[in-house]
């Protein structure tokens, strides 16, 4: 290795002894100590002569980060980072896949680049993305300048290719005691009054990730961390990065009071430098219960399984889901069910309930909503029923319940909320972030044993789990030493199951789970190797099941998922495939129903929920599961095809791409490894050809373009050397037309544009300086429109749009002031008209879509609010459709999508909830097909719908308003 080498790995060493350290490398002065900081400043103006930034053939920007040994190249869909030190050279992508909030959310644009010589921009409307290198490793700013509409914690989600994603908790049991630092999530309102969040109190659980592992295929670990989010007054805002899958990662900051712009900053770095459809459920479910013979959910989800709307809560009836009203205004922690009243109590951190103010906590009975007298002042996270009594409890965040002091539990009599006691951590200076996170009744002998993250119970020091008598609270025994989860109680046997962060409870080391005999804590074989989120316990087979974030019970491999037989821990099938955060047994139907943020259950479709029979996992209901982004429609058979980033279609397993016959989704052999973003279809050899970011197409090896003959997946000669980005067929000659990022085509130098004849690649003139995102083939005129962010097509200057007569590559006026995204042609009018996120066409107003007639460009009406990034074109109709991420179409509201006659726009019935990416028109039957990022169109869940010849949008599920 050579010194510079060795350097890099001097460094990575001495950085593994803290934040702070005292060394003295040559330059540093004898005796001079210096800080983190202080070291990266140093050796980051030595290895500042390597940190290159080039500008790449292909448009991208590379930068160069030496001191570890990584080169990251910015696109405008992403970055590439790879490793460069001699253990291999492997590389991922990662993106930016959403930004706003939980039921607000929007994808980005591909971004526009710059660069100064010392960092890159990414610029993506609002929001930026900054790169810079230094010693420490590559540092990715994320920079918001507006803030985002809607209500909670602010939201950015990644996607990750090429590695996988692992979340690095602190040790868990060792107690602590620490100011948080600036990327710590404050986990309760009382801690959110400080900036800096209070000093955790020993023992507390971490409530975040100190960083990611990304593991590249290389066998090398990067970590993903030190986050730190700051707002325009220099504030540090309260911030966390959570694992959603091992490809997935969610950024959630506390922006409540922030003034904008503010700045997200993690950054890369060798991970010995740190110290530690039609849609099923569109979100997490959180809790579970069976009650009147039917299944209750709360969660984060707006949209059910099944085809039906559901805000945050539902219920299935054993066929299909159905909403509870208008539900809550959103998450649901905790569900009790009162079997002799018929009715059902939600807890969470809502303020609505079916339209009607209800704080935190409230009833349904059957047909509406109703508040619990004042509720509480923050969070219900536990609810439990005392039949016999006909009471409830409630625990959570909260300090007063109905107007009256209640610390973090109170108890409901149907008219009026007390206290238990002083509650948890009163008032002695040690419970400014103290919960309870689980209620369970012991019905026999009238007690409620309640566990969190707290320290005292009325005044009784007691480690995070206590029991009330009636009258006073007392600990079982020493407590845990962390968090407890979830609690179970046997009523047979007289004892309590707990499960949670913990490693330890009352001196017996149990791994994350024990009993209470009710005099001393003991383990369950050798416990979980990692947290326990959920418990349920079926007492007529004396079993206890577990769900949460451990892969194994017990020693033995059991995903997120497992069965105590009060001997041993036993797997249910192969389990799921990310966390359960609740459970409920059924105990009629002798089924267990597991609910969390899985997307797979013994390998098969579930999307966020499923049951367990006893012997297999099954769904309850099904679901495309992710955005859809290109369209392409067979008249002759009357299918339509789908490509996007999904998964799943319908229950089946469809890798990016599948097909709809009017009842049902299939897959397309073994489908894409990536995103398919482009579509055509040739009718005359029926055909569809795909493009899009893979690189294997049907197991074959296919560089971003191929094509299915019906029944296989074949390669279009070596592809490209970078993604496809649109496709356009022209059936009179028999050639496909690609554009995209790339600049080579099977081979040959073929900038961004390229056709293929059936054979072979060739290139058209010189090509584009950059990406191309839409294409429109003129088949009388044998003309080509070309859209995207290029400035010069054919070495000509051109803004964003260009034409193609077969030799040359010519302007349209003077183009577009910004990005084209999407073309549509009127072969009767002989007129081009083009979206994208412009406002200007030709030097005209024409607010993101405009019309070309052969010689000038014009808007059309007062366009729209936001981005069109799909168009379809009705030539019986002459009517044109667009969509895109807008509310506003001609100065009246459209959600989305829009329908242009000639003179004006107007709405095509309530639109979607999403973004519109994908547009496809069936002329024969006189619809409209749309895809997108989604959940909803015209108020019924859909991750792709028709518009039909009436104002009315059916859904491939068979639904219609």
């Amino acid at each position: 290795m050579d010194s510079k080498g060795l350097l890099a790995r001097a460094f990575r060493i001495v950085l593994l002894w803290g934040a702070w350290i005292a060394v003295a490398p040559a330059w540093a002065g004898q005796g001079t100590a210096l800080s983190h900081a202080d070291l990266v400043d140093q050796a980051t103006a030595q290895s500042k002569p390597a940190q290159a930034i080039t500008a790449l053939p292909d448009g991208r920007i590379r930068m160069s980060a030496p001191m570890q040994d990584l080169q990251a190249e910015i696109g405008p869909h992403g970055l590439l980072l790879r490793s460069v030190d001699e253990g291999g050279s492997a590389a991922f992508t990662q993106r930016v896949t959403a930004v706003g909030r939980k039921n607000a959310m929007w994808q980005p644009l591909p971004a526009k680049l710059q660069h100064d010589g010392e960092r890159i921009y990414a610029r993506q409307g609002i929001l930026t993305q900054e790169y810079s290198a230094n010693a420490d490793g590559i540092r990715q700013d994320f920079i918001l300048g507006t803030k985002p509409a809607g209500a909670g914690p602010l939201q950015l989600d990644l996607a990750f290719e090429h590695a996988s994603l692992q979340a690095l908790p602190v040790a868990r049991g060792k107690a602590e005691s620490r100011t948080p630092n600036s990327h710590d999530l404050a986990r309760t309102p009382k801690a959110r009054k400080s900036a800096s969040g209070p000093t955790r109190k020993p023992g507390a659980s971490p409530s975040l990730h100190d960083a990611i592992a990304l593991r590249m295929a290389d066998g090398r670990v990067l970590h993903y961390h030190a986050l730190q989010v700051i707002d325009a007054d220099g504030h540090t805002l309260a911030a966390r990065m959570t694992p959603l899958s091992s490809k997935q990662l969610r950024i959630e900051v506390q922006d409540a009071g922030a003034r904008y712009p503010i700045r997200i900053d993690p950054t890369f770095t060798d991970a010995n430098w740190t110290g530690i459809a039609e849609p099923g459920f569109n979100g997490l479910i959180r809790a579970l219960v069976v009650g009147g013979g039917k299944l209750y959910a709360g969660g984060e989800f707006t949209a059910a399984n099944g085809g039906v709307l559901a805000n945050h809560i539902a219920v299935w009836d054993g066929s299909a889901w159905s909403a509870l009203g208008p539900g809550v205004g959103d998450t649901v922690y905790a569900l009790a069910w009162d079997g002799a009243g018929q009715r059902l109590y939600a807890g969470g951190d809502f303020t609505t309930a079916g339209g009607t103010a209800a704080n935190y906590i409230a009833v349904w009975n059957g047909s509406a909503w109703s508040a619990l007298g004042s509720g509480m002042n923050s969070y219900v996270h536990a609810l439990v029923w005392d039949g016999a009594a006909q009471r409830l409890y409630a625990g959570g965040y909260f300090t007063t319940a109905g107007g009256t002091a209640a610390n973090c539990i109170a108890v409901w009599d149907g008219s009026t909320w007390s206290a238990l006691g002083s509650g948890m951590d009163p008032g002695i200076g040690l419970g400014m972030d103290s919960a309870v996170y689980a209620l369970a009744w012991d019905g026999a002998a009238q007690r409620l044993y309640a566990g969190g993250d707290f320290s005292w119970a009325g005044g009784t020091a007691a480690n995070n789990i206590a029991v009330w008598d009636g009258s006073a609270w007392s600990a079982l025994g020493l407590g845990m030493t962390n968090r407890v989860r979830a609690l179970a109680w046997d009523s047979a046997a007289q004892r309590l199951y707990a499960g949670g962060d913990f490693i330890w409870a009352g001196g017996t080391a149990v791994n994350g789970i024990a009993v209470w005999n009710g005099s001393a804590w003991s383990a369950l074989g050798s416990g979980m190797d990692y947290d326990v989120s959920a418990l349920a316990w079926d007492g007529a087979s004396q079993q206890l099941y577990a769900g949460g974030t451990f892969t194994t019970a017990g020693g033995t491999a059991a995903n997120r998922i497992a069965v105590w037989d009060g001997s041993a821990w036993s797997a249910l099938g192969s389990g799921m495939n990310s966390t359960v955060f609740a459970l409920a047994w059924d105990g009629a139907g002798q089924r267990l129903y597991a609910g969390g943020y899985f997307s797979t259950a013994g390998g098969t479709a579930a999307n966020y929920i499923a049951a367990w029979n006893g012997g297999a996992w099954s769904a309850l209901g099904s679901g495309m599961d992710r955005a859809v982004y290109a369209l392409a429609w067979d008249g002759a058979a009357q299918r339509l095809y789908a490509g996007g980033d999904f998964i799943w279609a319908g229950g089946t397993a469809a890798n990016r791409i599948a097909v709809w016959n009017g009842s049902t989704w299939s897959a397309l052999g073994s489908g894409m490894n990536n995103r398919v973003s482009a579509l055509a279809w040739d009718g005359v050899a029926q055909r569809l050809y795909a493009g899009g970011y893979f690189s294997t197409a049907g197991g074959t090896a296919a560089n971003y373009i191929a094509a299915w003959n019906g029944s296989a997946w074949s390669a279009l000669g070596s592809g490209m050397n970078y993604p496809v980005n649109a496709l356009a067929w022209d059936d009179t000659a028999g050639r496909l037309y690609a554009g995209g990022g790339f600049s080579t085509a099977g081979g040959t130098a073929a900038n961004r544009i390229a056709v293929w004849n059936g054979s072979t690649w060739s290139a058209l003139g010189s090509g584009m300086d950059y990406s191309v995102y839409a294409l429109a083939w003129d088949g009388a005129g044998q003309r080509l429109y070309a859209g995207g962010d290029f400035s010069s097509a054919g070495g000509a200057g051109v803004n964003s749009i260009a034409m193609w007569n077969g030799s040359a590559w010519s302007a349209l006026g003077s183009g577009m002031d910004y990005s084209v995204y999407a073309l549509a042609w009127d072969g009767a009018g002989q007129r081009l008209f083009a979206g994208g996120t412009f406002t200007t066409a030709g030097g005209t107003a024409a607010n993101y879509t405009a019309t070309w007639d052969g010689s000038a460009w014009s808007a059309l009406g007062l366009g729209m609010n936001g981005g069109v990034l799909a168009l379809a074109w009705d030539e019986a109709g002459q009517r044109l459709y667009a969509g895109g991420q807008f509310t506003t179409a001609g100065g009246t509201a459209a959600n989305n999508t829009a329908v242009w006659n000639g003179s004006a726009w107007s709405a095509l019935g309530s639109g979607m909830n999403g973004q519109v990416r994908a547009l496809a028109w069936d002329g024969a039957a006189g619809r409209l097909y749309a895809g997108g990022d989604f959940t909803s169109a015209g108020g019924h869940p859909a991750a792709i719908a028709y518009y039909g010849e009436l104002p009315d949008l059916v859904f491939a599920d068979g639904f219609e308003n």
